[in-house]
């Protein structure tokens, strides 16, 4: 039991972007049979810099685990991350809305993060966990769909963190939709289509190159419902869209 429990969190944190580098210290606190305990990760991703210079934004990350009833069976409850030792946020884990580490970055950056949720009657919405998905009763007035969510700066929950904004399905913005209206030659792939697809929805700053060769850095912004485009120094963009084909073409 103890083995299982040990493997399926060395999956759960590489499932996350945490990697196998945690693997060591994850068997040495798991054997001690504490009834929770910590572990702590630094990572530092490239980022534009106030002054306008590429730099780094240095990200700790201080994983929280707990043993549950059952003897020797560890979860991770929560992930603290602090962006640049000043913004700092605690991230809830298996209770359906489970960001991998590159996503938590992003988040506290400022930018939007595309995910899975369950939908109701009420609108009393939650991201799902990756396993919930397909879990929704037939005739409970639910259903799944896709959201975006980023962090309110302005506005903290009960537990002290960021609560959050939600944009959903009827808010206007389909990011696929809202690309093709661009110029951008990796559009004409379905890989490449795909794989920037799969990236501006985890927040990321991806960069494109637009039919007339000019390469770019794409951003989501479906708060503002538009595409944000910038040059290779970071600075922004206006990129007209293509022109609209003729109704019955």
């Amino acid at each position: 039991m103890e083995n299982n429990s040990l493997e399926f969190l060395k999956k759960n944190l590489k499932f996350l972007g945490f990697g196998t580098s945690l693997n060591a210290a994850l068997e040495a606190k798991v054997s001690e049979r504490e009834e929770s305990f910590k572990i702590g990760v630094s990572a530092d991703f490239n980022a534009r810099q106030k002054d306008g210079r590429m730099g780094k934004d240095k990200v700790n990350y201080e994983l929280n685990f707990s043993r549950s009833s059952k003897p020797y069976n560890y979860s991770l409850d929560s992930v603290k991350v602090t962006l640049n030792d000043q913004t700092q946020n605690t991230f809830s884990y298996g209770k359906g809305n489970d960001v991998t580490a590159k996503e938590a970055y992003n988040l506290l950056r400022g930018a939007s993060i595309h995910k899975k949720a369950i939908l109701n009657r009420q609108m009393d919405n939650r991201v799902l966990a990756s396993s919930e998905v397909g879990q929704v009763k037939e005739g409970s007035g639910e259903k799944i769909d896709s959201i975006w969510i980023k962090l309110d700066f302005e506005k903290c929950n009960e537990q002290g963190n960021f609560s959050y904004k939600k944009f959903y399905p009827d808010h206007g913005f389909h990011l696929e939709t809202e690309l093709s209206r661009f110029p951008i030659k990796e559009l004409e792939n379905f890989q490449e289509k795909e794989m920037l697809l799969s990236s501006l929805g985890r927040g990321n700053t991806q960069n494109a190159t637009l039919e007339n060769g000019q390469p770019v850095f794409i951003e989501a912004d479906p708060e503002s419902k538009k595409i944000q485009f910038y040059d290779m120094n970071f600075n922004k963009l206006d990129v007209l869209p293509t022109q609209t084909q003729e109704i019955g073409r």
